[in-house]
């Protein structure tokens, strides 16, 4: 019988696995932190392990230098207390004084090894390093200057060529001043009208006298049309361009919705820019002759599609519909409305900019990424750069003019020159 009962106590003898001693260990351990001295708190943490729990007995193990029978003297009853308010009552706990295991040492052949491993990747990323350098600072260099890209699009309206000079995303920067280099080459290049497209100034440092002058330039090549991009917008509304935003700060609903109270909103930028020459396009229509060609530029201000229609139903209707004869040029500087929309007719040609051309391109792959459409924009079908056929007509976005991003690689800032021919 009394066999029997020891061997039934024997199996009650529960021995914690490993992964059990670390939950316990790390539990005391919170609960010592603020209620013990910073120095039995720091022995724990640093020079013990819980080697053992079972039923009967807790068993610490402890590496450090300070004498185990002074430790015992000072520690033992304390974390006995906290041990068992942990596990449970135990009637032996020990504090038992261990070595620290060495390692087994390292063959010469093995250590070699390492040391060539570690050799490599060091060599591997200063490589990395040295490259990435290279490109940002060719990068640099290369986006201090603009190219000037050509497109080709055409249209039977046009009994003559007709030029447009695209000036997109410039953000203030200047080639030469006021940005006289860009001036003149546009001038050089002899277009029949200049189209800004948005972000020509950056709303953190608009830099404005110096726009204006870029501006009175323009306005002496060609007829020069601009249309606000998100940075002109933050500088004259206190509120963002969404239907439900321009609803409720001008007192609208779809009953009493006002298209030509957006237009009125008071705006001094839109002053200055007039007087410099160019004409600024707030859902509006503006028209030119090239030639023996009559032109219809509708500028585009709620590029939100939220607010496209609601802000632009009777203007657009009027672009779309009337004199149809005309050269119709559409101008926004955001494609979100051609993403989001389906029309039979959004002009004869399309032209936005917004999304700086993917800021980094990728050879093969194209556009890296857009805020909006993330990495690979254009894989989901998005407008990032360069020509699209929207509608069975072109649509050309700009990679604009910015060059502060040192990220912009093998991405040129560039001038946009669009010819429009019959054929």
């Amino acid at each position: 019988m009394k066999g029997q009962l020891a061997m039934s106590k024997k199996k009650q003898n529960v021995v914690m696995e490993p992964y059990e001693l670390e939950e316990v260990f790390s539990s005391v351990e919170e609960k010592l932190l603020g209620n013990v001295s910073e120095e039995l708190l720091s022995i724990w943490s640093d020079y013990m392990d819980i080697e053992k729990i079972d039923s009967n007995e807790i068993v610490i193990s402890y590496h450090g230098e300070k004498p185990i029978d002074k430790v015992n003297k000072l520690y033992r009853e304390t974390l006995w207390s906290y041990l068992n308010s942990t596990v449970g009552h135990r009637k032996k706990f020990k504090i038992v004084k261990r070595k620290i295991k060495k390692e087994k040492d390292i063959s010469p052949k093995a250590k070699k090894t390492i040391k060539t491993a570690k050799l490599l990747v060091l060599s591997l990323i200063f490589a990395a390093i040295a490259f990435s350098l290279i490109v940002l600072t060719v990068g640099y260099i290369n986006n201090r200057d603009f190219r000037e890209t050509f497109y080709n699009v055409s249209s039977l309206k046009a009994d003559n060529r007709i030029r447009v000079a695209v000036i997109s995303d410039l953000h203030s920067v200047s080639y030469g001043k006021d940005n006289e280099k860009l001036v003149s080459r546009t001038g050089k290049l002899k277009p029949d009208l200049i189209l800004l497209a948005g972000d020509i100034i950056d709303s953190d440092n608009p830099k404005l006298d110096s726009i204006i002058k870029m501006c009175e330039g323009f306005s002496k090549i060609a007829p020069a049309y601009y249309v606000y991009g998100n940075n002109e917008t933050e500088l004259v509304y206190d509120f963002p361009l969404t239907k439900e935003a321009i609803d409720k700060k001008l007192g609208f609903n779809d009953d009493t919705r006002d298209e030509n109270k957006l237009i009125e909103y008071k705006d001094t930028l839109f002053e200055r820019l007039e007087k410099s020459g160019v004409k600024v396009l707030k859902n509006e229509i503006a028209t030119l002759k090239a030639g023996t060609v009559d032109i219809d530029v509708f500028g585009i201000l709620t590029s939100n599609p939220s607010a496209f229609y609601e802000y632009t139903e009777k203007s657009f209707a009027g672009y779309r519909y009337e004199n149809t004869d005309r050269l119709k040029i559409t101008l926004v500087h955001e494609p979100y409305i051609f993403e989001e929309f389906t029309e039979s007719f959004w002009g004869d040609l399309l032209v936005c900019g917004h999304t700086h051309g993917g800021t980094i391109r990728v050879p093969v792959l194209g556009p890296l990424y857009t805020h909006e459409g993330g990495l690979f924009p254009e894989r989901s079908g998005d407008y990032v750069y360069g020509r699209y056929d929207v509608s069975g007509r072109p649509l050309i976005v700009s990679g604009g003019l910015e060059n502060n991003n040192l990220l912009r690689l093998n991405n040129e800032p560039e001038l946009v020159i669009i010819d429009i021919n019959k054929f």
